[in-house]
Parts: C-alpha cells; structure tokens; sequence
C-alpha cells in the first residue's frame, strides 16, 4: 500500500464525489423521451452527500438504484451528513439495489444493519473505515442475497483508526455480524485488526474468495487456521503490512505465515489455486504448506496508504527480495510445477538473471509480475528492455502472455515517451506478448489504487500500430548547458 504523508484533503483524487449520471441532466431535460431513457443512467449509482436535508430520494427513483453510497461525514469540508431515518426504511424498498458502500465515523447503527439485511437483491456489502463498537447486531440479521463482504479499517485518510473505540465489543459484534453471513458468502475480505480467535469456530461451506488485509490479528492467528473451515477455499490473499500505532516487535515485516510442521492447506481447502502474499519470511512454512498443484502465487512487499502523523518518523517496514532471498524463495516454491502465474516483488529493478532464475523453474508462465517498492527509489537504476539479455531471459518463457515489469530508464533519449518505446521494442521481440504494464519512476504521477501498490501503465499489440515516437531535438549549439533531467531529489525539495 503506498504510503503519502502529506495531508489526503489536498491531495484529490478521491472518486465517488459525483454521480458519473449527473452529466446527462441537461439531456434528460430536453423532453420527455430523453428523461424516461436517461433516468436509469442517471440514478443508477447515488450518493446520500447529493442531498443536503439528509432525506430519501424521491420514491420514484428506487427502482433505478443498484448502487448507493452512504457516508455521515464531507470528505472536503469538516461538515456532518445527516442520514435520515427515512433512508433506512427506505433500503428494503430499492427493489434492484445490489450493492452498498458505508464510510461512517460514528458506530454503525443496528437499524442500518437491519434495513440492509432486508434488501432483496443486496449482493455486496462493503464497510469502510469500519467501526463497529455500537450496538450488537441481532441474531438473525437475513442478508438473503448477500455474497460477498468487505470489512476495512482503511478509508479516504488510510489506515487510521478513530480514538476511544472499544475493542472488546467491536470483536463481539464483528462476529456476531459473519455468524449471520458465513453460510452464503463467496467472498470475505476483512481487516487482519478485527479478526480474533472466535473467527476460527465459524464455518465458511460456500467461500471462494477470502483476503486479510492491513495488520496482523491480536494474538497473532497463523494463516493455516485461518482458512481450516474453508472446504472450497479457491483464492486466498493475506496482505498484512507494518501497524506503526502498536508497539509489539512482532507486527514489523517479514511476517511468519505459516506453521512449522503444520498441515497442508489441501486438507482442507482442496480447491486453493491461487494465493497472494505480503511481507513474509523468505524460507516462510507456508510454502511447505500451500497445495503442489497451485497455479497462481503472488509475493508483494506492501505498506500503508496513510500513516497518522504522529507516527511518521517511524520507520516504515516492508519485505522485497533481495538478490540473496530471491534464491531462498525460489527453492521454496520450485515444487508448484503447475505454477501459470508468479509476482515477485523485489528490492531492486529486475535484470536479465533474475528472469532466467524464474524461467528455468516455470517455464510455463503465462503472466509475471516483477515489481520493485516505488517509495524506495534511492539511486538510478536501469531495467533497459534494449538489454539483448533481458530479452532473451524472456524468451525462455513461451508462453508469457501478460508481463508487468518495473520500469526506469535513465537514458535521455528516451525520456520523451519511455513507456510506449518500451512496449513497442517488447512486443516486437516478443510476438507471443499481449499485454505489458509498467510501473516506472514518473512517482508524481501516482494514485493510490485499491491493495495495488502501483499503479501499472497497460499497453497491448495495438501500440505497434502507433507511429513510432519521434528522435528528442538536437539542442541548439548555442546551448551552453543540457536540459536537466528532473530527479526524484529534486521533486521531493
């Protein structure tokens, strides 16, 4: 998770401030015809900041709304939203609302839980800087239709959590909420802070997708048991990163996952293909633990988005693979013969070595990602695609499909449109490539994007019908010094 310690009200870039349907108002306005046609697109998607008493929409305009997000704060103005009563009477009434998004600094209601649970079509939940120390939730909360849940800590300002919470009821309730879910969700992603050891007694017979996010539980829960009620079980991810507000030793990366000596995750969770990974040890067990026949494998090195400031001179952990690790890790998962996938975050850009490493042990890779933590940049490095070695490193995987792959180059000559160069050189050496994604060191150029810690610039075939980028201008003889190159020093002064 990229980490920015300047203040997220000045940064923008937040979405859901206005409706995307708003643009067509003037249009639904010409006439009747126009607004019958428009209202659909228009009221699809709703914010309850749009309506500034608080009230509930028109109710002729429920049969439109699949999406509805709801928020008791201004994300630009220190101003409080009112959500009305009437909203949550209203929600069992949407007839085609599919989804919901909360982000309240106040508790939960137990009403709002409750209108929610009676929304016919409500296929996905999801819980932003969750708090969930109010009131308990019913026993029998519905969530008919419900599949997938998310529980994040994480909101618009990052991983920050508001003071005097109580913790003690929040665990209760939190479980209290997935024991009235548990037997029809497909997919859970949950903040690693509000799991506890009475998750472990929760039966999951029908989840496909379950990701831990943010930090560690307390008491730690080792990722074996996490999953050990989980027969169909197909992608798991753990991302667990550096929780810089506790001071316990054992919440800094690397982080041991696994259990020496434990169990295989295959018995029982016999469907598990694909898993992702975040900060652990090198020789971690749960490499000895994951299923021989599993088919995709990530191994990120992430942080938080945000950190409060009075933490900010902390030191900010993360785990890449270095040169030496790097061999330890692939001793470790040589075994996955069947392996179509493979991310790898390393310490620094990838060279035509580390590529041959992979491709003599998965040769069969469809798609590779290597990456390098883009707040680490220190000194120039050059991943240079030109690089006859690299190029013949990745002719030894035939089948690669989709590449994403770190990307600086330090050569002027390229500075005027690197990426595009870049894709066009590989995909004409490479005719088997589909798609190739750089993340490169233009890092003011970056917004945060969900659990990725890059954004990747994708390219496909189609680049080689562009037309080639033209040769930077001689500079003038006259000139009595070169234009300068902006370094990342020089943007950070």
């Amino acid at each position: 998770m990229l980490y920015d310690t300047s203040d997220p009200e000045e940064i923008g870039g937040y979405d859901e401030e206005i409706s995307a349907g708003s643009r067509l108002f003037h249009l639904s306005g010409t006439c009747r015809y126009m607004r019958a046609e428009t209202m659909p697109w228009i009221f699809r998607e709703v914010y309850n900041w749009s309506r500034a008493d608080g009230d509930v929409w028109p109710e002729t305009l429920w049969p439109f709304i699949r999406t509805l997000h709801l928020r008791d704060h201004a994300v630009r103005h220190p101003m409080h939203l009112t959500i009305a009563n009437d909203v949550f009477e209203a929600l069992p009434l949407m007839p085609v609302l599919t989804r919901v998004t909360l982000r309240l600094d106040a508790p939960i209601p137990s009403d709002l839980l409750i209108s929610l649970s009676l929304v016919p079509k409500l296929i996905s939940l999801e819980i932003y800087q969750a708090r969930l120390d109010g009131p308990t939730p019913p026993p029998t909360l519905a969530f008919s239709a419900l599949e997938n849940l998310q529980i994040s800590i994480c909101g618009f300002k990052g991983v920050v959590r508001a003071n005097g919470i109580d913790h003690k009821r929040e665990t209760e309730n939190v479980l209290a909420l997935l024991q009235n879910v548990n037997d029809n969700l497909t997919g859970l992603q949950i903040s690693g802070d509000l799991l506890s050891i009475g998750f472990l007694a929760q039966n999951w017979s029908h989840l496909r997708k379950f990701s831990v996010t943010d930090h560690t539980p307390s008491p730690y829960i080792p990722v074996p048991q996490l999953v050990s009620r989980m027969p169909v079980l197909q992608d798991l991810s753990v991302l667990f990163s550096a929780d810089i507000t506790r001071e316990a030793d054992d919440i800094y990366p690397p982080f041991t996952l696994g259990i020496r000596g434990g169990e295989e995750l295959a018995r029982h969770s016999p469907l598990l293909t694909s898993v992702t990974l975040s900060n652990l040890e090198p020789a971690d067990p749960i490499f000895e633990q994951l299923p021989a026949s599993l088919e995709a494998l990530h191994l990120l090195a992430m942080r938080d988005l945000y950190v409060p400031r009075p933490y900010v001179s902390r030191p900010l952990r993360v785990a890449p693979f270095t040169s030496t690790s790097l061999r330890t890790v692939m001793d470790c998962i040589s075994r996955f013969d069947d392996l179509t996938q493979l991310s790898l975050t390393l310490q620094d850009f990838p060279t035509a070595e580390v590529i041959q490493a992979v491709a003599s042990v998965f040769p069969r890779l469809r798609f590779l990602q290597l990456a390098r933590p883009i707040y680490s940049f220190g000194g120039i490095y050059c991943s240079d695609v030109r690089d006859d070695n690299l190029l013949e490193a990745l002719r030894g995987l035939p089948l690669l499909t989709h590449l994403r792959i770190a990307l600086d180059f330090e050569d002027r000559e390229f500075q005027q449109d690197p990426q595009q160069y870049a894709a066009r050189w590989l995909m004409h050496a490479l005719p088997g490539l589909q798609t190739v994604e750089f993340c490169w060191d233009q890092w003011r150029d970056w917004r945060w994007a969900g659990l990725e810690p890059f954004v990747w610039q994708p390219w496909d075939r189609s680049v080689l019908l562009l037309p080639p980028t033209p040769p930077p201008r001689t500079p003038s003889p006259r000139a009595t010094t070169p234009e300068s190159v902006v370094g990342i020093d020089d943007l950070q002064n």
